[in-house]
């Protein structure tokens, strides 16, 4: 009797990021643990981990990681693969942060300094060696259209050549948010990645009015950067629409949710979009709370930023508060709003928006994002890690739990036969 051969799966992850190289080592790891796992494409138009080193923008390199350096690709190393999981995370732990330090003699002086959080370059270079070490297949080129076809995708890259997928993982950043009237390019308009590859020619032309627009993490990196070159002498306003520079919290019983989200959706969706807002979204780090509580030269000003007008020697800000509507000018303004997170859906075709609008059935997309990350409903598979912070948990859209990330989205892929020992999870979705 002939032999059936079983076809393996491809998930295609766009991005070649943490989040993409986690997928792809935690596949080794479950490969080596003896299931069968998926083959894994990462998709990269630059270079791997390219948005840490501080030659691309979103930050100099030199900025301290947000999280600690042991929430690395593994973290939180969860029981999530059955009888198969000592094997797993014995595999996963040779891609840990410590022992990137040990191959490279620095862990004891890691430790000795107090466990030190990495610079985004440092961490950068630990990404790229862990995609080395465990043999990740990369594709350069860039995602120009996402189609579906029958039962699969295909991802269609310039210059012609075009990957078939099963699944399709959409990672990264965004386009940067802007506000009504914003140039393009401007010298006097940045945004949260322009201004870093500005930084250092703005090092000799000092701003004496600055604004800064946003009251998140990018924004508070953007304030210490002023803060502490050539700009320290200027004045630099932040303008956050709730008028307050919130602070990120860091107690356990916050921090648990981003490591462990088994119960976040049994908390009720008000109290979770408030855990969100006062622990991810618009709030600075502690870290550089206490870099801007040692500085001067800044405040904050209350109000949103409906427009800019920009000319040759300033820009002119309109804000708006309540009712009350005020013009401020300055002679630099960056606009560190964020990203988009739905970046996304520009690349995907006519069948392909006719299926995803068919499975959102007019609800928001984050309310329907399912325990593996995809759009519920949606064939052929859709993951998207950055939106599921609201159904599946907090860690998700950001480095807080790479490895239960990983194991959520792979666990799909892999034969129903090969991890029938695995523990099943509750298919909840709010």
């Amino acid at each position: 009797m002939a032999a059936i051969v079983a076809v393996m799966p491809t998930l295609a992850v766009v991005g070649a990021g943490p989040k993409g190289i986690a997928i792809a080592a935690k596949a080794r790891a479950v490969a080596a643990a003896g299931l069968a796992a998926p083959r894994v494409v990462l998709v990269e138009r630059s270079a791997v981990a390219g948005n840490w080193s501080g030659r691309q923008g979103y930050t100099s390199g030199l900025l301290p990681l947000g999280t600690p350096a042991e929430k690395d690709v593994g973290y939180p190393y969860a029981d999530s693969w059955g009888a198969a999981s000592p094997a797993v995370t014995a595999a996963m732990a040779g891609y840990s942060w410590q022992r990137h330090l040990i191959a490279h003699g620095a862990y004891a002086d890691w430790v000795d300094r107090g466990r030190l959080r990495p610079t985004h370059r440092q961490w950068s270079s630990y990404l790229r060696e862990v995609a080395e070490k465990a043999q990740v297949e990369i594709v350069t080129g860039e995602v120009t259209r996402a189609e579906a076809a029958g039962g699969r995708w295909r991802l269609a890259l310039n210059g012609g050549e075009a990957i078939w997928a099963d699944g399709v993982v959409f990672t990264g950043a965004g386009p940067p948010i802007t506000v009504p009237g914003q140039p393009e390019a401007h010298p006097r308009v940045l945004d949260g990645r322009s201004y870093w590859l500005a930084e250092r020619a703005m090092a000799t032309k000092v701003a004496q009015s600055i604004c800064v627009i946003g009251s998140g993490e990018t924004a508070a990196s953007v304030v210490i950067s002023l803060l502490t070159t050539s700009h320290k002498r200027s004045t630099v306003d932040v303008v956050t629409s709730r008028g307050v520079l919130y602070s990120r919290g860091e107690s356990y019983d916050e921090n648990r949710f981003y490591s462990d989200p088994g119960d976040w959706p049994r908390l009720a969706e008000a109290h979770r979009r408030e855990f969100l807002e006062r622990t991810d979204r618009g709030v600075f780090s502690s870290q550089a709370e206490a870099i801007l509580n040692a500085s001067h030269g800044f405040r904050t000003l209350t109000g949103r930023a409906v427009r800019i007008d920009a000319g040759q020697q300033q820009v002119v800000v309109t804000l708006e508060y309540g009712r009350e509507r005020e013009r401020v000018a300055y002679d630099l303004v960056v606009v560190a709003i964020g990203f988009q997170a739905r970046w996304f859906e520009g690349l995907l075709d006519g069948q392909a928006r006719e299926r995803l609008a068919a499975a959102l059935a007019g609800e928001e997309l984050d309310r329907r994002i399912d325990i593996d990350l995809s759009v519920a409903g949606l064939s052929p598979p859709l993951h998207l890690p950055v939106v599921a912070g609201f159904a599946q948990g907090p860690g998700f859209p950001n480095l807080s739990c790479l490895g239960l990330l990983s194991d959520r989205i792979l666990r799909p892929y892999v034969p129903q036969q090969e991890s029938a020992a695995v523990a099943p999870e509750r298919r909840e979705r709010v």
